[in-house]
């Protein structure tokens, strides 16, 4: 109710009213909250990609090195029986030395050969010893 007040002499005397009010606002433009909720979706996904390139990484670097031993080993096992070789070879050759039908530098020849077989076949145990660790290390980790 509004009265006019006594003593008061304007031309709106009674007008005056205090009207609460309640307002009520609807988001209708989202689109921020939409964009950000994708940015992180988006982000996840990149996450879960990288973390399945860097296990597809592992497990080629793993096959690799498997693969490199075993033909290290391979090379070893050549190495060995042209040593073998190399060393029947080389006593044949001084047999025919000491009877003189065969010369020295045929001999220092095939003795050569025998020590790089032997260099050739120290790289094979090195390489398969690097290529052990490497898988030690990525099946330990």
């Amino acid at each position: 109710n509004v009265e006019e007040r006594p003593g008061m002499d304007f031309s709106d005397n009674g007008k005056d009213i205090v009207m609460p009010m309640v307002s009520v606002s609807i988001p209708i433009f989202t689109g921020k909250y939409h964009s950000k909720s994708k940015q992180n979706k988006w982000r996840q996904d990149q996450l879960e990609l990288e973390k399945q390139e860097r296990l597809n990484t592992l497990e080629s670097s793993l096959q690799t090195a498997v693969s490199m031993r075993n033909s290290a080993r391979i090379n070893y096992q050549t190495q060995l029986k042209n040593r073998q070789q190399a060393s029947q070879l080389k006593e044949l050759l001084l047999k025919k030395y000491e009877v003189g039908t065969a010369n020295l530098t045929e001999v220092l020849e095939v003795d050569a050969l025998e020590l790089d077989l032997e260099k050739e076949q120290i790289k094979a145990v090195q390489q398969y010893y690097i290529q052990s660790s490497i898988i030690n290390y990525l099946v330990a980790n």
